[in-house]
């Protein structure tokens, strides 16, 4: 039997108003999104049986056929390595759909494998629902093989004809990922494309080209140092979260043979998780599942070895024991008090009086702690304040800088040069309003880290 439990926040229940929200604000959705922090994308299609990457939408369909295709590897693989969400290919630019659309002939109704009624994006999606894991589907705008795409508003139906498809019958959608690869002058009908998903699924996020998150702008997983969740769009500002997409296999987004020696490296990935998420992004990891129709073992074993440092790095808070002081509480409240960003909680934070853009939040270990890596989140619910921070060092005498940052945002982690020290301070030197920081962590980091 399950038990509803109501969370409630300290700061629901005090008698002093809470800050403001800093507009403009996530929704609900992006909210979630940005608290998963990390997500798997799977290139599959036509193009895994011709080692390419682009095609031109003539390759046979009867190439493909994955022999040992096996969904729930991909999605249990995804969650036993912490990826809260994935993205699969229902379309790449080559037009071959990985799903039997009743829209196109060029789709797996024309391969061999399960004799012509196989369904990758139902096998995905069905793993997802199984495992707790939110699914999300990318169909490429861009189509090399559908003779309507010479007519704009023919292959616009087309294309809606394909996302309803996908929208009503695979369950629950939390990403529809659209990218703007291609499109030789074609003019594409966008705002008729988020009407239908919204009708359809109205909780789904629309990525990349698209009004709920946008890419980063590379595809090296990186984000600046600078990250502003907060983006001028059409005139206005509205929120808009960065997504970092990136191969595991450098330059390969779809299999290719013989290609193990291009697995990025584990400190290569490890730069990557600490300039993605630990800049307030989120990590689309991109992991090709092989001809066999299974993530490949080389790259599976990667992301464990990757997966275990970081929870190595991650396991034991120093900040947890740590007697919390700070420069300026709100309403001389503790239930906005700087104890609250030890609770681990989203609803929880410390906060300052509305005025006060410099503040400080100060731990006091107690006895020397060794260190090198700083976790810092702000309450972004109530939008993104933070302009400017230094983390500090007490060496007995006085306050040591240790690092210097800009944004905050959703998450800031700072790798430090090892330290000890018994007391750390968070010193903000600049916000757009009065700060909300939700949590702080300290850490060492795994020995298997460079």
């Amino acid at each position: 039997m399950q038990f509803m439990v109501s969370v409630v926040c300290a700061a629901c229940l005090s008698a002093v108003n809470p800050p403001e929200p800093l507009l403009p604000i996530p929704t609900p959705q992006q909210l979630a999104w940005q608290n998963m922090e990390f997500g798997m994308f799977f290139h599959f299609g036509i193009n895994t049986f011709h080692n390419l990457e682009w095609s031109d939408g003539k390759k046979d369909p009867k190439t493909f056929n994955p022999t040992e295709f096996d969904a729930r590897q991909w999605i249990q693989t995804a969650k036993d390595v912490g990826a809260k969400y994935i993205v699969v290919t229902a379309k790449h630019h080559d037009g071959f759909a990985t799903y039997p659309t009743a829209h196109s002939k060029y789709s797996l109704k024309a391969s061999p494998w399960r004799e012509g009624k196989g369904d990758v994006i139902r096998e995905v999606s069905d793993a997802c629902n199984g495992l707790g894991v939110m699914f999300g589907f990318y169909l490429s705008p861009w189509d090399r093989h559908e003779p309507a795409y010479a007519s704009s508003p023919a292959y616009d139906q087309h294309f809606k004809n394909m996302l309803r498809e996908l929208l009503t019958n695979y369950g629950p959608v939390g990403e529809v990922w659209f990218d703007g690869a291609g499109s030789q002058g074609h003019q594409y009908d966008w705002d008729s494309y988020y009407r239908l998903i919204r009708e359809l699924q109205p909780n789904a996020l629309i990525a990349i080209c698209g009004p709920d998150i946008r890419w980063v702008g590379n595809e090296d997983g990186l984000a600046p140092d600078t990250l502003w969740n907060i983006q001028e769009r059409g005139g206005n500002q509205v929120w808009h979260p960065a997504e970092c997409d990136v191969p595991i296999r450098e330059g390969q987004w779809f299999f290719h043979t013989k290609s193990e020696k291009k697995v990025r490296s584990l400190q290569n990935l490890l730069d990557i998780f600490y300039r993605s998420i630990g800049h307030g992004a989120t990590l689309l990891l991109n992991v090709s599942p092989d001809r066999r129709g299974l993530l490949p073992d080389a790259d599976v074993a990667r992301l464990k070895e990757w997966n275990s440092v970081i929870s190595e790095t991650f396991r034991d808070n120093l900040a947890q024991d740590a007697r919390m002081s700070a420069s300026n509480v709100r309403g001389n409240d503790p239930a906005y008090g700087p104890e609250q960003t030890q609770k681990g909680s989203l609803t929880n934070y410390w906060a300052t009086d509305d005025g006060v853009t410099q503040a400080w939040l100060e731990l006091d270990f107690g006895a020397p702690k060794t260190f090198d890596r700083i976790v810092i989140k702000e309450h972004i619910a109530l939008g993104q304040r933070v302009e400017t921070h230094h983390i500090e060092a007490w060496d007995g005498q006085q306050w040591n800088t240790l690092a210097e940052g800009t944004t905050i945002g959703h998450l800031r982690i700072h790798r430090l040069p090892e330290i000890t020290a018994a007391k750390l301070r968070l010193n903000i030197t600049q916000a757009k309003a009065c700060p909300v920081i939700q949590n702080i962590g300290v850490y060492k980091a795994s020995a298997r880290e460079q």
